[in-house]
C-alpha cells in the first residue's frame, strides 16, 4: 500500500501580489430610493459606475489643493468689487 501524494498547499492569495496600496475597503451607506436612482443616472451619464462616482467625488473633496484653490476663490469674491472699479467689467 502507498501513501498518496501530497500536493504542496497553495495559499489562496499570492502575497507578493498583493500590495496594501492596492487593496480596497468597502463602504456601506444607506440612501433613499429616489437619490440612489438619480445616482445611477448621473453614473450612467457619465459612462461610470456608482462606485467609481462615488469614490471621485468623495476624493475631491478631500483634495486639500482644492480646499486651498476654493478659499483662494472666496477671498477673491470678497474683493470683486474692487477689481470692478479698477479693472472695469
Amino acid at each position: 500500500m502507498s501513501l498518496p501524494t501530497l500536493l504542496p498547499f497553495r495559499p489562496p492569495v499570492q502575497h507578493a501580489r498583493c500590495t496594501v496600496k492596492s487593496m480596497s475597503r468597502h463602504v456601506t451607506i444607506r440612501l433613499d430610493e429616489e437619490f440612489h436612482e438619480r445616482l445611477k443616472a448621473r453614473a450612467a451619464a457619465l459612462g461610470t459606475t456608482v462606485t467609481a462616482l462615488i469614490t471621485e467625488v468623495t476624493e475631491r473633496e478631500l483634495d486639500e489643493d482644492r480646499k486651498s484653490f476654493l478659499s483662494g476663490i472666496d477671498e477673491f469674491a470678497d474683493h470683486w468689487g474692487y477689481f470692478q472699479e479698477r479693472f472695469g467689467n
